[in-house]
This record gives structure tokens, C-alpha cells and sequence, in this order.
């Protein structure tokens, strides 16, 4: 009983109860059917292949007799042969142009139904080649220089053997450089007087559509084909490991019979390899195929297997049935609460129960859920502690600029004259300065920031003069939404100091206030003598420049974004001599924002 009370892996339970339940029935009832049906598998097996191979054979043959014969009816072509000639030794630009392009024509008769020869190479003795490209299109540079192939073994082969067609593979087409792997070389060299003809040898170069295809048949199988030539190169390899060469007592057992079969040991893989001698030449056809996929295909066996297999599942699954519910419970249970979890949920009642691994994960899941509640509230009060001190910062940049430039004007003015203005503008600035710092919270509503806009701009028509005016446009739907203070007055100060420093006339500046879906939109349009892309980047981004407004603008853009986020800020259209327009993208705030965090 202490037993089955302990709190056992599940990986040992599943173990005990896969290896005396499922494998040994299967490996038991595996072994037996292999052994009663491997001969019936290497019997049909080999008869079906032998099949494959002649009719392959038969394929290869047709195609190599057509390549032949069109090959030796050029070679044997006196009037081609005597153009090929004619053009090697003519000396005046005409008569080149002339024998190329009856040449090409007279090649273009001989290969116009042959899609598979992609070029043709006359080599002459004394030097020199004449190179036409086939009549279809192929993605192969075979431009090969005559010289490098006058120093192959393939040339001098050709040339031993005068007035006979050879074909070479891959292996001995060492010059052509190619990603396809069905790539034949056809080469002769034709039996004619050096008094009548300078062509030594004639090379063709041909992607043979049958190997392709044939290729393509085995390119989802695990099998491959190999064709060897009368001299045992290999013509053809589909294995799908190029990098390794199949082992030469493999080729060497295959080549001394006409045809049959044997087991042999490839890349230390046990193979069945079946073969085929072409009738009509020299040519031996490969067929490799991996011994554990024939056995794999009996389905004898596998109806064996499967009848054992389901006897076996059917008691699994009875005595299964406990130690699925014992396993389902506690993980559904676990399901649930991560779900909940997931939605944003993190008071988690999860009950523990289940094997080891299950109640320790449970455990683990229940110590994870209180750790990520900890750090959200940690995260939580550090990114609002940064936010305030960053926006305080930025604030504290912002009200001292205008403050010293107000109060020097005052003490100018005061130094000068006594007058009426200088009263009005100590009023203005007293006004400002109250609403700007004896008003509790961030937030004020567009009305009153209009307000204080209005008595900075009075501050500033006292300073400069009725060199300016200033026009609204506010829509009387968002008067009462909320906005940061402070807000416009950086952007109004860049467009007076700045925009109409040196400007005699009449500056205006017009101030719009709009609602686009839930978005507040405040434009600031001057007529001023405008700035350069550079100097309207430096006003949003760079926060020590010289320029006194351009600190301003470029805090009044961060305290946007650190507010409200990427999406909000400021945007600056201007145009030298034209003005410039500000645009303040603010999200529609109808409640006091500070007011709602409170409560």
C-alpha cells in the first residue's frame, strides 16, 4: 500500500506500463513476420525493378541512338564542314559574316527539333573555335576555351577515335561549369583531308532530358539510379549525397554480369542493388535502393502488427484508465488557471494533486503567479516614479526661460520711463505665473489655457510692439477637453522671436483648435520668414542648441510622448519666406486626467 501511495514519476509509470503492455507484443510479432515474409519481399521486389530497368534502358537508348545519329550527320555534312572552313579562314569581315550566319542556319536545320543540345563547338587545328548556342533557351555557360579542352583526356580520346561519336558524363566534363547534374558531352572528330577541312574536332554539349527525368521519378525516394558508360564513368548518380562516391566493389561486383542482384554495405547502410546491361550498348544501368525500406513495405506485416498492436492497445487502455484520470485531472486543472492567467488574472486556486512531476509543476506555477504580481506593482510604482520626475524635469526647463525674459523687460522699461504698460504687464505676468504654478495637477482645460496665452501675449505686444497680432479659430466642442499646461506658449514664443525677427510687416499668427475622431488637433500658423528641414529637426530633437525657443519646442515634444506616447507630438511644416505651421496632436481628453488617477 505504501507503494501505491507514493507520489511516482510519470515517466516511470508510462515506461512499466508501454515496454510490458505494447513493445514487447510488437517487437515480439515484428521479428517473426519479418523473418516469414523477407523472401516474397526480395522476390517481387527484384521482378518489379528488372521491370523499371528495361524500360529505363529502352528510354536511354532511344535517346543516346538520336544523339548519334544527328551528331555523325552533321560531322559528315560536306557543305557544313566547308562553311565551318570557309569561316575559319576568311580574312574580310563580310565573308566572316556571311559563313557565320549560313553555318548558323545550317546548324539551326540539324537541331531544331533537338531541345536538348544546348551548344555546338567546331575546333580547328591550327587554333581557334567557331561556338553556336542551341535553338532553346539554357541557363549553362558552356563558352569553354579550346585550348583548356585541347589538353583534356576527352579531346584526345575523341581524337583517337576518328570519325566515331562519343558520349561523356560528368566526370569527364571536368571544363563546364554547371549546377545541373545531367550535363552530357557529345564529341567527334570528323574524317575529312586538311586540304579540304581545318575542323579537328566537333563538341556538343547537351542536357539529357531523359536523365532528368529520370532523376525527378527517385527524387522523393530514398533509392537512386547510376548508368555507367562502356568504360565504367559514371554517366548518372541521383544518390542525394554527392559529396561521398559510391564504393567501387559496389560498381565492380555489378559490372562483371549482364544483369541481377546483391546485397551490399553503402555509406555502412546494408543496400539491394538490381542491374541492367543495355542491349544495344555498352551501358549498365544501377538501381540502389536501402534494404530497410523494401522490408518496410510488406503489408503482410504490417497487418500483423497493426492486429497484435490494437489487442495490445485495448488492454493498455483498461489498465490505462486510472492512471489517465490520476494524470488528466490535475493538468486540466492547470490549464484553466493559466488561461485565467493569461487574460490577466492572477489570483490563482489551483488545488495540488497528480504524479511528482505534476504536483511539483503545480507548486512551481502557484510561486511564479505571487513573484509576477510582486513585479508588476514594482514596475508599476518605478515607471511612474520616472514619469513624474521626468515630466517635473521638463517643466522645470521650460518656465524659467520665459521668466527671465519677462522680468528683464520689466527692469528695461522700468529704467526708462514710468508707464502705464509697464503696469499692465506686471499684471499679465503676475496672472501667468499664478496660473502656471498655483494651480494644482498638470492638466487644464483649453479655455483656461487660452487664458494664460492671452496675457503672455499681451506680455510680449508690450515688449515688441504691435508688430504682431494674433487670430483664433478654437471649436466650441473642445474648450472644456483637458491638455497639458503650458503647452502652446514654447511654440507661440519660436513664432514671434524667431519667425518675425527682421520682418517689417505685419506679423500674424492664427491659432486652430479642431476634434478629428479622438484625437485634438492644435495648429499655430505664422507668416514669418520660415526655416530649413535642418533647422526644424534641431527644434524637435536636439535639446542643447542656442536657441532659447528651440529648447522650449523640443521638451514640449517629449512631454507629449512621455504622457501620452509615440503616437502624439508635434509636427513642423515651413517654408523660407513663406511662414511655418505647427502641428500639436493630442489625445481627447473631456475628464482631468490627474482627478481620475486620484480617485
Amino acid at each position: 500500500m505504501r507503494i501505491l501511495k507514493k507520489r511516482w514519476p510519470i515517466t516511470s509509470i508510462l515506461y512499466v506500463m508501454f515496454f510490458f503492455v505494447i513493445v514487447m507484443p510488437i517487437v515480439l510479432v515484428a521479428f517473426l513476420s519479418l523473418r516469414a515474409y523477407t523472401d516474397i519481399l526480395l522476390s517481387n521486389i527484384t521482378s518489379r525493378t528488372m521491370q523499371t530497368l528495361e524500360q529505363v534502358s529502352y528510354s536511354i537508348d532511344q535517346e543516346k541512338s538520336r544523339y548519334i545519329r544527328t551528331v555523325a550527320a552533321i560531322a559528315s555534312d560536306n557543305n557544313l564542314i566547308s562553311l565551318a572552313t570557309s569561316y575559319h579562314r576568311s580574312t574580310q569581315s563580310k565573308d566572316l559574316f556571311n559563313s557565320s550566319i549560313q553555318l548558323e542556319n545550317q546548324l539551326k536545320n540539324y537541331l531544331h527539333d533537338m531541345p536538348d543540345v544546348v551548344s555546338a563547338m567546331f575546333v580547328y587545328r591550327d587554333g581557334g573555335a567557331y561556338y553556336f548556342e542551341g535553338t532553346h533557351f539554357h541557363n549553362i555557360n558552356t563558352r569553354i576555351n579550346e585550348n583548356l579542352l585541347k589538353s583534356t583526356d576527352l579531346y584526345q580520346k575523341t581524337l583517337q577515335n576518328q570519325g566515331r561519336v562519343l558520349l561523356f558524363g560528368t566526370e569527364e566534363n571536368v571544363l563546364i561549369e554547371s549546377n545541373d547534374k545531367y550535363i552530357l558531352s557529345a564529341a567527334i572528330a570528323p574524317q575529312y583531308e586538311r586540304s579540304f577541312s581545318d575542323v579537328e574536332m566537333i563538341y556538343f554539349v547537351i542536357q539529357a532530358k531523359t536523365f532528368e527525368n529520370l532523376a525527378e521519378s527517385t527524387s522523393n525516394q530514398d533509392g537512386s539510379f547510376i548508368i555507367l558508360d562502356g568504360s565504367g564513368n559514371i554517366m548518372l548518380d541521383t544518390s542525394k549525397d554527392k559529396s561521398k562516391n559510391i564504393e567501387k566493389q559496389t560498381i565492380e561486383q555489378a559490372r562483371n554480369k549482364k544483369s541481377g542482384n546483391f546485397e551490399t554495405m553503402v555509406y555502412d547502410e546494408k543496400m539491394f542493388v538490381t542491374f541492367l546491361t543495355m542491349e544495344r550498348t555498352e551501358w549498365k544501368i544501377i538501381y540502389i535502393t536501402p534494404y530497410e525500406q523494401m522490408t518496410a513495405q510488406v503489408r503482410e506485416i504490417y497487418k500483423l502488427v497493426m492486429n497484435v498492436s490494437a489487442a495490445g492497445l485495448i488492454i493498455f487502455l483498461i489498465v490505462s484508465f486510472f492512471l489517465v484520470r490520476s494524470i488528466v485531472g490535475p493538468i486540466k486543472s492547470l490549464i484553466f488557471q493559466m488561461n485565467k492567467m493569461k487574460s490577466g488574472s492572477f489570483h490563482v486556486d489551483l488545488e495540488l494533486a497528480g504524479p511528482l512531476e505534476i504536483y511539483s509543476l503545480g507548486k512551481t506555477f502557484q510561486n511564479m503567479t505571487v513573484r509576477i504580481q510582486e513585479l508588476i506593482i514594482e514596475r508599476q510604482e518605478q515607471e511612474k516614479l520616472k514619469t513624474r520626475a521626468e515630466i517635473d524635469a521638463l517643466q522645470s526647463q521650460i518656465n524659467p526661460h520665459f521668466l527671465v525674459n519677462t522680468l528683464n523687460a520689466i527692469k528695461i522699461m522700468a529704467m526708462l520711463s514710468k508707464a502705464t504698460n509697464l503696469v499692465e504687464m506686471t499684471d499679465s505676468l503676475i496672472k501667468l505665473l499664478s496660473a502656471t504654478f498655483h494651480r494644482g495637477g498638470s492638466y487644464i482645460q483649453v479655455f483656461d489655457e487660452m487664458q494664460s496665452l492671452e496675457k503672455y501675449i499681451h506680455i510680449m505686444k508690450v515688449r515688441y510692439g504691435d508688430r504682431f497680432k494674433v487670430e483664433y479659430d478654437i471649436d466650441d466642442g473642445v474648450t472644456n477637453t483637458y491638455v497639458l499646461k503650458l503647452l502652446l506658449q514654447p511654440i507661440l514664443e519660436n513664432a514671434i522671436i524667431h519667425g518675425f525677427y527682421g520682418k517689417e510687416a505685419m506679423g500674424i499668427v492664427k491659432i486652430t483648435s479642431r476634434k478629428k475622431n479622438d484625437q485634438l488637433i492644435i495648429t499655430i500658423t505664422d507668416n514669418g520668414k520660415g526655416m530649413e528641414q535642418r533647422t526644424m529637426e534641431a527644434l524637435l530633437h536636439e535639446k542643447k542648441v542656442e536657441s532659447l525657443c528651440g529648447i522650449g519646442i523640443a521638451n514640449v515634444n517629449d512631454r507629449i510622448r512621455l504622457n501620452y506616447g509615440e503616437p502624439y507630438g508635434l509636427k513642423i511644416n515651413s517654408e523660407l519666406g513663406v511662414g511655418t505651421e505647427v502641428i500639436v496632436i493630442l489625445p481627447l481628453l473631456l475628464s482631468d486626467p490627474d482627478h481620475s488617477q486620484a480617485s
